[in-house]
């Protein structure tokens, strides 16, 4: 796949070709109990029962793309790893609520607008020029009053931001409003609110 996504990460596509191409759960999205648990922080951290219209980027083989599918109308989850996005397909296939696409974070973006949006171990390994990016998309998909969870590991990487980083960040973003804020021991999960229209924008 073809991307401008080397400007946009600090980590190269073939990292995470890598990673799956060796192990179809690298990162144990199915079996440890860190995952487990910080998928259930995250779904009981979300302020409303039930959202019109989600987006997931880096949802992987959708772990937690099944547990978001419960609480959302529609929801489109993407990857750009081919061979992940075909088991994330596979597992949701019965749920016709959710799409998955196989395309890039931060460039992509759902066409029309929503009121949730999942940042899910995905914000830390934007370079800044991905940052702009990125929050340039959610300033406009994300509807005012709309949701943006972002949960991230706190332990020691080599990606471009630390999670305490990208919650700073958000943090200093104008449309935005910080309402939940969760730190554990091995990672930190926060929840902002897209501001009304005419506070920033």
């Amino acid at each position: 796949m073809t991307r401008e996504t080397d400007r946009f990460i600090g980590t190269h596509l073939s990292y995470f070709e890598t990673m799956y191409g060796s192990d179809a759960d690298p990162w144990q999205f199915e079996t440890s109990w860190y995952e487990h648990r910080k998928y259930s922080l995250t779904m009981a951290a979300l302020p409303q029962q039930r959202y019109r219209r989600a987006v997931e980027p880096g949802c992987a083989n959708g772990a937690l793309t099944e547990r978001l599918a419960e609480r959302c109308n529609e929801l489109v989850a993407f990857d750009f790893v081919e061979a992940t996005v075909a088991r994330a397909r596979s597992r949701m296939a019965p749920q016709p609520n959710v799409q998955v696409l196989e395309a890039a974070f931060p460039e992509h973006w759902p066409s029309g607008t929503g009121d949730l949006v999942v940042w899910s171990e995905v914000a830390y390994y934007l370079s800044d020029p991905g940052w702009e990016c990125a929050t340039s998309g959610l300033q406009r998909w994300l509807e005012p009053g709309g949701t943006l969870v972002a949960v991230h590991y706190t332990g020691e990487t080599n990606y471009p931001m630390s999670g305490a980083e990208v919650g700073y960040r958000l943090d200093h973003t104008g449309f935005l409003k910080r309402v939940t804020t969760l730190d554990d021991q091995l990672f930190t999960l926060g929840v902002w609110q897209r501001r009304p229209l005419d506070s920033t924008d």
